[in-house]
């Protein structure tokens, strides 16, 4: 497994035409939970979470990051998921 700035320069990786000041876990994980929320979008339409979730899947999936790091980033999106999910008093 890498390290959590292996996993930060991953997700920088997905968003070569955007800049991302994930350097560390902890900022890749704000802007995955931004990410995830939609929060880029207007609110009339923003996208369900697991909407979002599926298509960082999908992004993620059709990357040209290594196996491994394909497996980390999908593993944080779902953790992230569960964490927005439990944070909005949601069902898993």
């Amino acid at each position: 497994m890498g390290t959590d700035k292996d996993i930060a320069k991953a997700y920088q990786a997905l968003w070569n035409n955007r800049t991302l000041p994930a350097s560390t876990l902890e900022e890749a994980e704000k802007a995955i939970d931004l990410e995830l929320l939609d929060q880029r979008t207007h609110p009339r339409l923003r996208k369900t979470p697991e909407e979002k979730f599926a298509l960082a899947v999908q992004r993620i999936v059709d990357s040209r990051l290594q196996p491994i790091e394909k497996y980390e980033l999908v593993e944080l999106h779902t953790k992230r998921l569960q964490f927005l999910k439990e944070e909005r008093g949601e069902q898993l």
